[in-house]
């Protein structure tokens, strides 16, 4: 009965020293498309991932990517509203645990951030519903919300 507890202490340890280190292994920057197709799908917008991403357990969860540039709205001044020479996401472990994501902190690492408004009105933050079936749905403009800026 003891060498049977001693086994399974030790497949415990074995087991949760892969799931620790096994993030290490896996090639994310293959992930770079479905996380560039989720952001499209959810925004209508192109993120593009030109450098690494990768993501770690230890000694906290955190997922990682350089060299990052979110697209502007069509007809922008610039192509991209965002760039970041790195993008650092850290999330509780208890949490990510349970199924939950927590977001602890994110860091953005040189980034340069364009805010405009568009001679028609349209503001490049403003995201509108999109219908993931229509190419260049989402460009229209949602209707308008009171101006809260105080100008």
């Amino acid at each position: 009965m003891k060498n049977l507890g001693i086994v399974l202490l030790g497949l415990l340890v074995v087991l949760v020293a892969a799931v620790f280190i096994a993030p290490g292994f896996i090639d994310w920057n293959a992930q770079k498309g479905r996380l560039s197709a989720e952001v499209r799908a959810l925004t209508g917008r192109d993120l593009v991932v030109d450098g690494d991403v990768s993501l770690s357990l230890l000694p906290v969860p955190a997922l990682s990517a350089s060299q990052v540039r979110f697209a502007n709205i069509e007809g922008g001044s610039a192509p991209s509203m965002v760039e970041l020479d790195a993008l650092r996401v850290r999330v509780a472990l208890l949490p990510l645990i349970q199924g939950d994501i927590q977001v602890e902190s994110i860091d953005l690492v040189k980034p340069r951030i364009l805010a405009e408004v568009l001679p028609d009105g349209r503001k490049n933050w403003e995201f509108a519903a999109r219908d993931a079936a229509a190419p260049g749905a989402g460009a229209a403009p949602r209707p308008a919300s009171p101006d809260r800026s105080g100008g």
